[in-house]
């Protein structure tokens, strides 16, 4: 039988002892071992982080051409740019490929740009190969068993580091800043949140500009429900408005209802509801199963897939919400940088607007162990690595200051700062046909603001100008576009709710 498997191995040279790379004492949570894998049983291996040529000179274009006033703002790089800058070197190539030849295997890149190679082998030559022990293990909920090694072990010669992050934002209830309905506080309709933020209603005229609602592990939204949400709570356009499909890992869009989830319908309704006419598109990516390998493989292939495109979409929302965090907490730190630091990083230089929802549980999340978070704006609410601080290691200082917090702190005072902004969490959908009232998440709030940057991205565009891409250096220059609800930033609201009109007027002056 196959089973899919990926790992990180940092790998350089092919010469010297093994050493282990990663280890844990035990299974993640909800996973029992079973015994020993089937030595047939057929792996197939991601293997990460190949040196590459020149990753301090992405992350230094990420932040010169993302920040206003920078000589090089805006200039994004090219698909081939990108590549080149996190292409391997041949020496490394050559090393891992010597490595695997020893061991009778070969590779296949997974990336354009070479850096991610995927090898299929059984479990005896991965128990070799690895200095594994490969074995069974079951998840106590589903039932559904995994082939997973706890230690593996390489060439100590081929140990080489990946630091990577990504970029957030975050998302709750903010108070009005216009006059809106007496109703509204009660049921924030898409028509009470464009009052609430100025967000236009006139639909836009589509320029070069496309706007990615994300969706993983096979979830949709059904297109009936859909249409239902926009006859009810849109009525002045047209109710057939639909999406378009990006399928990736045969991500699946087969509209039968046991698929549909609330998440990505909440994320599709509220991008065509509030985006008005700027095209929308669900990238739809299948893994088959929510174990944290399958969810790490997934954001793994996501940013792959589209930093493959030509023009990938301006502005993209990730709907994957507490739950993607949950399995998230089991991965190590270095592949969740691995995808963090790289991948992100190549889809900021695009130009590319990627929100992030910071989950339900804010600060305070228990499932959720890793520091990774600063390629994209977060919505939501925790302390992460703060591994690219200088945009806002004065205002989280400041803050830190204000309450004394001290190394004894109940949160890791070195680390990464959520939210960057907060919006409203609190909205109706239309659901399995029925209407959800007093539904609560931030995958409302992350689409929210979603639209609004997709609206701001095809005004730009249709003027001549670029993607806002990155949008922390922006946001983090520019505190006064958002209505705040204490001094500076804070780890509940951070800057506070978004006004689009005073967006709007930033973006036409840079």
């Amino acid at each position: 039988m196959l089973k899919a498997l990926s790992l990180l191995l940092l790998v350089g040279t092919t010469r010297g002892e093994f050493t282990v790379l990663e280890r844990r004492d035990s299974p993640p949570s909800g996973f029992s071992r079973v015994g020993p894998s089937p030595s047939d049983t057929v792996l197939n291996l991601r293997l990460a982080a190949l040196t590459q040529n020149n990753i301090s000179g992405l992350h230094d274009t990420v932040y010169e051409v993302s920040t206003p006033g920078n000589s090089r703002y805006s200039q994004y790089l090219s698909k081939e740019k990108v590549e080149a800058f996190v292409a391997p070197s041949k020496e490394t190539l050559n090393g891992v490929n010597a490595w695997l030849k020893t061991n009778n295997l070969t590779s296949s890149p997974i990336t354009a740009a070479g850096d991610w190679i995927a090898v299929s082998l059984t479990v005896s030559q991965a128990n070799a190969l690895l200095a594994a022990g490969f074995s069974t293990f079951q998840n106590t909920e589903s039932n559904q068993t995994v082939h997973r090694t706890l230690s593996y072990s390489i060439p100590a010669a081929l140990r080489t580091g990946i630091n990577m992050t990504k970029l957030s934002t975050v998302t709750n209830r903010s108070s009005p800043t216009t006059s809106i309905s007496s109703d509204c506080p009660d049921n924030w309709t898409p028509t009470c949140i464009q009052a609430l933020y100025g967000v236009p209603s006139t639909p836009a005229t589509p320029a070069a500009n496309a706007f990615g609602v994300c969706g993983f592990n096979n979830e949709f939204a059904d297109e009936k429900d859909l249409t239902a949400f926009l006859e009810t709570y849109r009525p002045d356009i047209a109710s057939n408005t639909t999406f378009s499909l990006i399928s990736i890992d045969d991500g699946i869009n087969n509209q039968l209802p046991s698929g549909a989830e609330e998440n990505p319908t909440i994320g599709l309704q509220y991008a065509l509801g509030l985006a008005t006419g700027i095209p929308v598109a669900f990238i739809s990516t299948g893994t088959g199963s929510t174990d944290s390998i399958d969810v790490f493989t997934a954001f793994l292939d996501e940013p792959n897939y589209l930093l493959s495109l030509a023009q990938p979409p301006q502005t993209v929302v990730q709907t994957f919400d507490s739950v993607g965090f949950k399995f998230e907490s089991s991965f190590t730190p270095q592949l969740a940088e691995s995808i963090c630091h790289l991948l992100y990083a190549q889809l900021a230089a695009r130009g590319v607007s990627y929100i992030v929802n910071g989950g339900d549980f804010g600060a305070c999340n228990p499932f959720s162990s890793t520091g990774c978070r600063a390629w994209d704006v977060a919505i939501g609410g925790h302390l992460w690595g703060r591994l690219f601080q200088h945009f806002y290691d004065k205002v989280v200082s400041e803050y830190l200051n204000a309450i004394d917090a001290t190394d004894a702190s109940p949160f890791n005072i070195s680390r990464r700062a959520v939210p960057d902004i907060s919006a409203l969490a609190h909205s109706p959908l239309i659901f399995q046909g029925q209407t959800v009232s007093g539904q609560s998440g931030t995958v409302f709030s992350a689409t929210i603001f979603a639209s609004m940057i997709a609206l701001l991205n095809n005004e730009r565009i249709a003027a001549g100008k670029s993607s806002l891409g990155f949008l922390n250096p922006l946001i983090y220059q520019n505190p006064g576009a958002f209505n705040d609800f204490a001094t500076g930033w804070d780890p509940v609201t951070g800057f506070g709710s978004p006004s689009y009109a005073k967006l709007r007027e930033i973006c036409q002056k840079i």
